[in-house]
């Protein structure tokens, strides 16, 4: 009887032909092939995104922006009015010390347009009816922007610490630090020096 499969050690497809002996190098090839294809795609999803998905990243961010931008200027206008008043506090311990170290009359000035400070001792004798300024200036600071002090008599200090006037008086004064919201200063704290050299804010 005639072998209707003269090829049966290799059977001949119409397409192509495939060695029974190397069938399971055809196989493996074909899953490497269907592997890199799926890889392929995978990588494809992942390299971009669609324009949907940008839009609705973009609306996020703008949502966030716009919530977000008018509490870091709050946090901001806090940090600096906190950061001042701090500060002012520092610095008039370390003039109350300097006036008690030196044993000089100590001189702290605001200047004209309110925006910052200075302290020095005034060593030399003085004239009652001068405005007291320092001989030597120790430190000068300038106020946050927005942020301005405002005080009732000029600040001076006496060789024992006090607070007096320029007759060497005890006397009071008081302090309003003052921040600009909209256009306009609005007293934001406010302390009185005593005349015996304490002093803290209300």
């Amino acid at each position: 009887m005639k072998d209707p499969f003269p090829e049966r050690h290799g059977i001949k497809f119409s397409i192509f032909r495939v060695d029974w002996i190397g069938s399971g190098e055809v196989f493996l090839s074909l899953a490497l092939l269907l592997r890199k294809k799926m890889d392929s795609q995978k990588l494809k999803r992942l390299a971009g995104f669609t324009m949907l998905e940008l839009m609705v990243a973009l609306a996020i961010v703008g949502v966030v922006a716009y919530i977000g931008v008018p509490q870091l200027s709050g946090i901001s206008s806090s940090f600096s009015r906190l950061n001042a008043r701090t500060v002012f506090l520092q610095d008039l311990k370390r003039a109350q010390a300097q006036s008690l170290t030196e044993g000089c009359r100590g001189i702290f000035s605001v200047d004209d347009d309110n925006s910052g400070y200075s302290f020095g001792c005034d060593y030399l004798a003085y004239d009652e009816s001068e405005t007291p300024s320092a001989d030597i200036v120790t430190f000068r600071r300038n106020l946050p922007d927005r942020v301005r002090m405002n005080v009732s008599s000029q600040i001076i200090f006496n060789s024992r610490g006090e607070s007096v006037d320029i007759g060497d008086i005890l006397q009071n004064v008081d302090v309003t630090l003052s921040y600009n919201e909209g256009g306009t200063y609005a007293p934001y704290a406010t302390g009185t020096l005593l005349g015996t050299g304490l002093f803290s804010f209300d």
